[in-house]
């Protein structure tokens, strides 16, 4: 396990407050949470071109901003324990998650989930693998694991499902141009829970390494949007309310060099993991403990 070391950004600097119109007072984007959501979640086209606002949402998606059908605690912590996530998660739950301004526990809670592709690794002119699901060189998660401890999301997800959570939903965090703005300073710090996915990219010149703007198609897998409903799920019951889902691209619009993650993500497929997650969870019966 290695330390990680990331090429240093120059300051960024604004020239507006994005599509959704950040307020940095209130620390909201425009609108109530499902405004919010369907322009956050506007689809991104390659290199991140956004063809949004939604015009509606997902009726599972429908709930976000509020508790309304947020699952009991002791549910989640028998359905993590069954596979295999106890350790990683139950723990915790009962705890808050971050809040902005650097955790100052008087600035807003984290309020955003926001939603990242790794556009990694690169296979620049070559073909995909012959199962891009089980690959190796894509599938490990040992290969972004930091020693010492900088790793760019709270989260990250494999193709096949598996997750690494390197960073506790506690642990203030940023990960995006935006966030890092200059005129923020580190008031944003801590506001925004940071979710990536697994998914190789190719060049769209097909030529050496060119850029990384090809992804696969489907862009995730079943195992992948059903882990991150899962992980949805144990943040917002942490923050006592459905926390608003973004895309990275969407959050970066306007920005020299943004990303544009995530590629082909389906918002239908995430949607119907987490009503999936959500009917099984609030009709699993809960163990009793065990009298000493």
């Amino acid at each position: 396990l290695g330390d990680c070391h990331f090429k240093k950004q120059p300051p960024v600097v604004l020239k507006s407050m994005g599509p959704c119109n950040f307020d940095v007072g209130l620390l909201s984007f425009e609108g109530d949470a499902q405004q919010q959501a369907r322009c956050l979640l506007a689809p991104v086209g390659p290199i991140g071109k956004l063809t949004g606002p939604l015009e509606s949402l997902p009726e599972a998606l429908t709930t976000v901003g509020t508790a309304e059908r947020l699952p009991r605690r002791e549910a989640l912590r028998q359905l993590l324990a069954e596979r295999g996530l106890e350790a990683t998660f139950s723990g915790r739950l009962s705890d808050p998650v971050s809040h902005a301004h650097d955790n100052d526990p008087l600035s807003r809670s984290a309020t955003y989930f926001l939603i990242h592709d790794t556009s990694a690794p690169n296979f620049g002119g070559r073909g995909w693998p012959a199962d891009i699901n089980t690959d190796r060189n894509i599938n490990r998660l040992a290969r972004y694991a930091c020693g010492n401890k900088i790793e760019r999301a709270h989260i990250f997800i494999i193709r096949l499902g598996e997750i690494f959570h390197p960073h506790d939903f506690s642990v203030p965090w940023r990960a995006t141009k935006f966030e890092m703005a200059v005129e923020f300073g580190s008031a944003l710090k801590g506001l925004v829970l940071h979710a990536e996915l697994i998914q190789p990219r190719r060049s769209m010149t097909g030529r050496g390494r060119g850029n990384d703007f090809l992804a696969p198609a489907p862009g995730f897998t079943p195992e992948q949007y059903d882990s991150l409903a899962l992980v949805y799920t144990v943040a917002s019951v942490r923050a006592g309310f459905w926390l608003i889902p973004v895309y990275h691209a969407v959050i970066d619009e306007g920005i020299f060099n943004k990303h544009d993650d995530p590629q082909n993500f389906e918002l239908d497929a995430f949607a119907a993991s987490l009503a999936r997650l959500r009917e099984q969870l609030f009709t699993t019966r809960v163990s009793e403990p065990k009298p000493e």
